[in-house]
């Protein structure tokens, strides 16, 4: 027999194996597991040698115990506490019988200020729920000073507003040609506007075409017509091809020719439709309804969805309201009703058989006003900007403020053509 090996047992042993014997073997396996340790860390497992057939019953009664697992094991899970002795028995087969020395983290000062704090100066739920919040002094003065600012920037808004109506009405009165050229600077500023915003937003749209396409469409409509409109229109597709062709400028040509015909045609085309009624007998009052119709929609609308405004109308818009919607609808019909067929401003009231066509024209620009102002909301959303300029206090640019009439003007056009007004 071997005498460095604990597991060999004596060839003269007996089948039998007293019970002195069987705590023998087990003090000499707990001490191999103390001599030679785990120097690796990781849980080991140490079968026995086949030929001890009589320890396997001992072996079936221990309960095995990781080495990470015996930190985990309390007297508290045992059931029986007459079993406490031999749990600790099986235990200590696999445990180090030894307690771990204490490992001191550079921490643990900082941990035991932690823990050590006094929580008894601390306030209490009640205390911090009753303190009040430094910010919450101020609110009221807060709450004011918006108003204020709200209240100013109303009568800011109001006041350019009477300004823009007083220059247009000097224009009506001045005759066609004045208010022609009141509409063609409109325009061009408008036309300023939307490409200084797409430069802004990434593009480089051929702005000398577009500037030159925007005048010239509504002067093309006032003395030549809608062929001179077509007209103009075809050369601004040339100029804007050849922009690109003869080498000014080679950055991506289909999507900066896109919004540059794009800006020509929601300006200049829908502009150039007031160069085409104010050709016609009765040309600045034509213009002066539409102006009516479309400045009673947007105070309308302003005004109620200001005041009752809650349910969202599009998600284009998300300051514009059902409730404005409305407003504006009725305040639309309303004017068309005394200011066209009662009060007789312009050819849709002349005689008492055509004072409907005046609530007509009410009912078309209640419907495309505000479709104008949604897509010039979802245009400026996708450029992402708030206001196409800020020309006009209170306003914005002077696209924001002429959006619904660059629609309003083609549908005051072809009403007037259907009603046989013109």
């Amino acid at each position: 027999m071997d005498d460095d090996n604990p597991f060999q047992r004596p060839n003269d042993q007996s089948e039998e194996a007293p019970e002195d014997e069987q705590a023998m073997f087990l003090d000499d396996l707990t001490s191999l597991f103390d001599e030679e340790g785990d120097e690796s860390g990781l849980p080991r497992w140490n079968e026995a040698a086949d030929d001890v057939s009589e320890a396997e019953e001992t072996w079936d009664n221990l309960d095995p115990v990781w080495r990470e697992d015996a930190e985990e094991r309390s007297l508290s899970d045992l059931s029986d506490p007459t079993d406490i002795g031999d749990a600790t028995e099986g235990a200590s087969v696999f445990e180090d019988p030894e307690p771990t020395e204490a490992v001191e983290f550079p921490s643990v000062d900082r941990v035991d200020e932690v823990l050590s704090l006094d929580v008894s100066d601390s306030p209490t739920t009640t205390e911090m729920v009753q303190t009040p919040s430094p910010l919450s002094a101020p609110a009221p003065m807060a709450v004011q000073a918006r108003s204020s600012s709200s209240n100013g920037n109303l009568m800011t808004s109001i006041g350019v507003g009477l300004l823009l109506g007083g220059i247009v009405l000097g224009a009506i009165a001045l005759g066609e040609r004045v208010t022609l050229a009141v509409l063609v600077i409109a325009l061009l500023i408008a036309a300023a506007e939307w490409f200084t915003a797409l430069r802004h937003a990434g593009y480089q749209p051929p702005t000398l075409v577009g500037f030159a396409a925007v005048v010239a469409l509504p002067l093309a409509a006032f003395w030549r017509g809608a062929d001179g409109m077509v007209l103009v229109l075809v050369f601004a597709l040339f100029g804007a091809g050849l922009w690109y062709l003869s080498g000014v400028s080679r950055d991506r040509p289909l999507a900066n020719l896109g919004v540059t015909l794009l800006g020509i045609t929601y300006i200049g085309v829908t502009g150039a439709f007031g160069g085409l009624l104010l050709d016609m007998p009765d040309g600045a009052e034509l213009v002066l309804s539409a102006l009516i119709l479309t400045v009673a929609h947007d105070v309308g609308a302003f005004a109620v969805g200001r005041a009752a405004g809650r349910t969202p109308l599009s998600k284009a818009s998300p300051n514009k309201t059902v409730e404005g919607l409305i407003g504006g609808t009725i305040l639309t019909i309303a004017a068309a009703l005394v200011f066209i067929s009662i009060l007789e401003i312009g050819p849709f009231g002349d005689g008492a058989s055509s004072r409907s066509d005046g609530v007509i024209l009410g009912i078309v620009v209640a419907v495309v006003a505000p479709m104008a102002d949604l897509l010039e909301s979802a245009l400026k959303r996708d450029i992402g900007i708030k206001d196409m300029g800020s020309l006009l206090p209170g306003h914005g640019g002077m696209l924001d403020r002429i959006d619904a009439l660059l629609f309003v003007l083609p549908a005051t056009y072809f009403t007037a053509l259907m009603l046989d007004v013109i």
